[in-house]
């Protein structure tokens, strides 16, 4: 029986050696580092081409981070201005007449206006001041006071230049008007020629002058010679 044992394990172990023999070996893969590396002559071209690389260790590891965008100011709106109203003007019923001193279709003058105004005065004075003592308007009145015409002369000089004018009745219903035939002045006398109608006689005055500064005399015309005062208007 012993021997039936030891024959078997023989058998066994000359089964396992066969099986060694055939079974195939298998073998890890190499590694890939360890393989020399492949020829490629077009990469090895592109990397000859290319500048050298010039990062530091020190480069590559800092974060690269993008540089800040400059932000406009915000705009800011002006203050508002102040709301100026100008003065209501005066409501008026009707229109406001030359004699109404104390009354105005406008409003209040401004500082502008009352500057313009004396600008206009003092303009008008020096003008004045540069025309004779008859420039400007005159009334004739009879010796009863009634006013039979009016003058406007025109004195361009001190006293001595040429003078001019216009006159319009005031005695009669209708207004006649018309210009100074002629204007005689001498040193006591001033003689004023009028022609009030074609056909018509002349209308001849001839004043005098007076300490208050009018003009007295007489009026000669169609109905006789009659005493009249000359006064500035």
């Amino acid at each position: 029986m012993r021997l039936g044992l030891v024959l078997i394990l023989m058998s066994a172990l000359v089964a396992g050696g066969a099986l060694a023999q055939t079974a195939p070996v298998v073998t890890a893969p190499p590694d890939a580092d360890a393989l020399p590396p492949a020829y490629d002559p077009i990469g090895d071209a592109i990397a000859a081409s290319l500048p050298p690389d010039q990062t530091t260790d020190q480069e590559s590891d800092a974060p690269t981070t993008a540089p800040p965008v400059p932000v406009a100011p915000a705009w800011t709106p002006p203050p508002p201005r102040p709301l100026v109203i100008a003065p209501s003007r005066p409501s008026l019923d009707r229109p406001v007449m030359i004699d109404e001193i104390g009354k105005t279709p406008d409003g209040p003058p401004t500082p502008t206006d009352l500057g313009y105004e004396s600008r206009i005065r003092a303009s008008v004075a020096s003008a004045q001041g540069l025309q004779g003592p008859l420039d400007g308007g005159w009334t004739v009145r009879s010796s009863y006071g009634v006013a039979v015409m009016s003058l406007q002369l025109v004195d361009r000089g001190n006293g001595y230049g040429q003078l001019e004018g216009a006159w319009r009745t005031l005695d009669g219903p209708v207004s006649k008007v018309g210009l100074i035939d002629s204007l005689d002045r001498q040193p006591a006398v001033l003689t004023i020629r009028i022609t009030k109608a074609p056909g018509k006689p002349t209308t001849v005055l001839s004043l005098t002058p007076a300490s208050d500064g009018s003009w007295a005399g007489d009026i000669m015309d169609e109905y006789g010679v009659h005493q009249v005062t000359m006064k500035r208007n």
